[in-house]
């Protein structure tokens, strides 16, 4: 009997020793059922192992089959359920295999309702998708559907935070968030995710809050521009403006929070220039012209191997070389500086196309030792033209400028350009009563001839005079065109010029 005993225990010891080992850890945590939408992208299933396990994945295999450490991603494709199986292992021992039943449904058209962000006292709010600091979200439940929701949420997109509810309302932790914190809400019925839904929502900040952002560190021009951070460091969301780094030049860029109430943020981005941007310089003789400036114009430090420039010689040319200080992204640059002499504009001469043509001209000429010069007619803007076309009748200024302004301008008036006017109005209003070539009346031998369309005189004037005033014996003439005829000189040459003007009332 004692031996029968000691036998059963033995045998009893040996069984537990073997059913420890085979399965020394339990089956691993698993989430069951898994409920995905018929055609939809469906996503590796998952599951947690135990601390110090991993995974082995058999498929749809309850027994047999080889494990794999990667997960299976299940077939939307017919609606339907299928059964997938996991253990998990330290290497040594293996568990127990888990079930993991996936249900694939047929889409029916529902649709989570009228989902939105709210308040403490629950009351939705109207406007933009902004939740207070004890916030949640609210939703309308689907009749045909049973009142179980899945949801995770983020916050600035951070690790998702899951569950299930079967009010239609979700509240976030208070300590969960800060102002101006992002939250995205992903919603659908539990047995049925093809009505699945996103909001996301911004809490508000308090009076004067300013997000604010670590700096940073400057780059070197052309180099990979830094990407602008979604977040202050205080957790609030927005929108940059410009939305992207600008690799060529620094510059400030204002960050609008999604939260309301908030203040906008700026951040500077320093772009480091990869030359100094100096450009080559022109002198005049013989003045007292600076040293050439340690900083560039665009804000590069660095010294001259000569910064010291010399007027005295004419047309000569001598290279200067500036090289920027450590640290900086910018290379040695080399400049020519070029003396030009002075005062080498000492007069101009003009000629006028003839009088009375459609274009009239006036042509500059400069009377100078070489250089290049600017034109102005009459208040006029410059132009490097010495040629001035469609030139309006009568008196006019011209100015000559030295572009390196090492000669002074000058300027010069009473230039004449004759031209007849192209109609009248004889109206007694005080104003173009009178027709007449008033450019020649500084010729007292010059005069004008008037006639009518079918070639009959009716009236001769002087330039120096009045004009004519549209009638003929005390009579007003009417409305039409009118022939003249002029005798002038030019260049000392008697001409004579005939054409026609409108007499208008």
């Amino acid at each position: 009997m004692k031996k029968n005993l000691l036998l059963f225990v033995f045998v009893s010891l040996l069984t537990l020793f073997f059913d420890v080992n085979l399965y020394a850890q339990t089956a691993p945590t698993v989430t069951s059922p898994v409920y995905y939408c018929q055609g939809r992208t469906a996503t590796q299933l998952t599951v947690i192992p135990d601390s110090g396990y991993t995974l082995l994945w058999y498929g749809i295999n309850q027994t047999g089959g080889t494990g794999n450490s990667t997960a299976p991603t299940p077939s939307t494709s017919t609606v339907g359920s299928t059964t997938y199986y996991v253990s998990q292992t330290d290497g040594t021992n293996e568990s127990p295999r888990a079930s993991i039943v996936v249900n694939v449904v047929a889409d029916n058209g529902s649709s989570i309702l009228d989902l939105k962000c709210f308040n403490l006292s629950g009351t939705p709010r109207a406007g933009s998708p902004v939740i207070g600091s004890q916030s949640g979200f609210s939703w309308n439940n689907t009749p045909s559907v049973s009142n179980q929701y899945s949801y995770f949420y983020t916050i600035n997109e951070g690790a998702p935070i899951d569950g299930s509810t079967q009010p239609s309302h979700l509240y976030v932790p208070q300590s969960q968030l800060q102002p101006g914190n992002e939250i995205t809400l992903t919603l659908w019925h539990t047995t049925y995710p093809c009505d699945l839904s996103v909001q996301t929502c911004w809490v508000p900040c308090p009076n004067s809050f300013t997000p604010t952002f670590d700096p940073v560190n400057p780059i070197c021009e052309g180099e990979p521009a830094p990407v602008l951070p979604k977040y202050s460091k205080e957790g609030v969301s927005g929108t940059w403006d410009p939305p992207t780094v600008d690799n060529t030049i620094t510059k400030n860029y204002v960050f609008t929070p999604f939260g309301s109430n908030c203040s906008k943020g700026n951040l500077t981005v320093v772009v480091n220039p990869n030359e100094p941007d100096f450009n080559d310089k022109i002198v005049c003789e013989g003045s007292a012209e600076p040293d050439l400036p340690n900083t560039s114009p665009n804000g590069v430090t660095g010294i001259w191997d000569d910064a010291t420039i010399d007027t005295s010689i004419p047309n000569s040319t001598t290279e200067h070389t500036f090289t920027p200080d450590d640290g900086q992204c910018a290379s040695p640059q080399t400049i020519r500086v070029t003396v030009i002499p002075s005062n080498t504009l000492t007069d101009f001469t003009w000629t006028v196309t003839e009088a009375f043509a459609e274009n009239q001209k006036i042509t500059i000429t400069a009377i100078a030792d070489g250089g290049d010069y600017l034109y102005q007619l009459d208040d006029g803007s410059l132009q490097s033209s010495n040629v001035f076309e469609y030139v309006t009748s009568g008196e006019h200024s011209v100015t000559v400028v030295d572009q390196t302004g090492c000669s002074m301008p000058i300027t010069k008036s009473g230039i004449l350009v004759i031209n007849y006017p192209k109609y009248f109005t004889p109206n007694n209003d005080g104003y173009n009563d009178y027709w007449n070539v008033p450019e020649l009346s500084l010729q007292p031998y010059a005069y004008i001839r008037i006639f009518d369309r079918y070639g009959k005189f009716l009236k001769q004037i002087s330039p120096n005079g009045a004009g004519w005033n549209g009638t003929y014996n005390g009579h007003y003439l009417p409305a039409d065109d009118y022939w003249f005829v002029i005798h002038y000189l030019e260049n000392n040459v008697v001409k004579e010029f005939k054409s026609h003007f409108s007499l208008k009332r």
